[in-house]
């Protein structure tokens, strides 16, 4: 589904028509997943972004369009954004929008992190309303097909994975992690998930949520995923002043953490701990949870 700009008035009332809606078919976290989950929209006029644009990485950005054909249908289109050097060793991420959402809600990732080093591929799911571990299944499989088969193979390290989505996306990541113990980090924004789907997860995880997020609340979701990973080497929580789409597209304080945690945790780099351990502490950060160190 396209993305739909929305003013601040139509968004509030589209979340909070959203939002009834959930709690009249008795969706919960513990409960049955439902047919139709938290939808996704751009963030209206009235949608609380902060200041500071992403800090791009050192290197040129280079792009493949991939087409359904060429995965044999594993996911929909989308876009393998890698580092444009000749190098052999980038670790690769996958990521996911969520239900209702394309890939363009996830794009910015791409870039993002392709310029810090990283083979990206983003995409479109099979449709949009996919569920948290119908999306998690296609990220292993895109991850599969950047690693193995497309054009930045030769530069994609196989061994060093990682995996990052946005609402039900995020649902998707923790899917994949607990199921792909290859994976070294995940990063779930703003997620949804329902049935356990995040238990079994060992991988370092980074949970973004919003502190007015009412598609999913951090109380019912990211909240829950966060306590629930005792099996994780590390994690951390991180809740921002704004609603669900508060992380994507990333502003500076939501890239610099993306950054640093698939730089720390995929790729070994442990002078980004001090980015990640102790957490930011700004007005923008309304609550943070962690288990420092992660050096």
């Amino acid at each position: 589904m396209a993305r739909v700009a929305a003013g601040a008035s139509g968004s509030r009332k589209a979340v909070g028509l959203l939002t009834a809606l959930l709690l009249a078919s008795g969706v919960a976290c513990s409960g049955e997943p439902p047919e139709e989950g938290p939808r996704e929209s751009s963030p209206g006029a009235g949608a609380e972004r902060h200041a500071g644009s992403p800090k791009k990485g050192p290197y040129k950005v280079r792009t493949q369009t991939v087409s359904p054909d060429d995965v044999g249908g594993d996911f929909g289109s989308g876009t393998v954004h890698y580092p444009d050097d000749d190098s052999r060793d980038h670790g690769v991420i996958a990521a996911s929008p969520g239900l209702g959402a394309d890939e363009s809600m996830v794009t910015p990732f791409g870039q993002l992190l392709a310029s810090h080093g990283f083979v990206v591929i983003t995409f479109n799911t099979k449709t949009t309303e996919d569920s948290p571990s119908q999306r998690g299944r296609q990220l292993l499989d895109a991850l599969d097909y950047a690693a193995g088969r497309s054009d930045a193979a030769d530069r994609a390290d196989p061994k060093r994975l990682g995996v990052l989505g946005h609402s039900m996306g995020g649902g998707g990541a923790l899917f994949a992690a607990a199921r792909n113990p290859a994976i070294k980090a995940a990063v779930p924004l703003t997620p949804y998930a329902t049935r356990g789907e995040w238990r079994g997860v060992k991988a370092p995880t980074l949970v973004v949520g919003g502190s007015t997020d009412e598609i999913a609340p951090t109380s019912e979701h990211a909240e829950v995923f966060y306590e629930d990973l005792g099996g994780a080497k590390e994690k951390a929580y991180l809740e921002l002043k704004g609603d669900h789409f508060v992380a994507t597209p990333p502003d500076a304080l939501v890239a610099r953490q993306v950054v640093a945690w698939f730089k720390r945790f995929v790729d070994g780099d442990t002078g980004s701990a001090d980015r990640l351990c102790p957490p930011p502490r700004t007005a923008q950060v309304t609550e943070s949870r962690d288990t420092c160190p992660v050096g």
